[in-house]
């Protein structure tokens, strides 16, 4: 585990889809959580729900596959520890023409790029998904 949990996480997720299994656990913190109801509304996870036993918590993730390929082609850190990227509401990036999606962290919380484009809103760019 390094210091990023969002690097941490787009990683081990990407590592079971190459698996092929059918949960993926993680440990909960509320900026995942958030990451994973996008991942939801976009359909690249089937569902996935908080599993409380120990202090912190995790996540059991039930991605979702087309046959035997995942849904999910790449995801990839935008934002890293080491330099952050911000966008502004005209400057939000489109993935792959439309057929990702980008996940920000705005004033008014995680949203994907369409959804702060509709809120009129700028923030740090976590990720790509596609």
């Amino acid at each position: 585990m390094s210091q990023d949990p969002i690097a941490d996480f787009l990683a081990a997720f990407k590592n079971g889809l190459l698996r092929n299994k059918t949960y993926i656990d993680f440990p909960a913190s509320k900026m995942l959580g958030d990451i994973l109801k996008i991942m939801e509304k976009q359909g690249f996870v089937d569902n996935f729900k908080k599993i409380t036993g120990s202090k912190q918590g995790f996540f059991r993730v039930f991605p979702k596959y087309e046959g035997n390929k995942p849904v999910l082609r790449g995801a990839e850190r935008v934002s890293k520890l080491s330099g952050r990227k911000y966008a502004a509401v005209s400057d939000i990036p489109v993935v792959f023409e439309g057929y990702g999606t980008c996940i920000m962290s705005t004033s008014r919380g995680v949203m994907d790029g369409e959804a702060a484009k509709k809120a009129n809103c700028g923030g740090e760019v976590l990720c790509y998904l596609w």
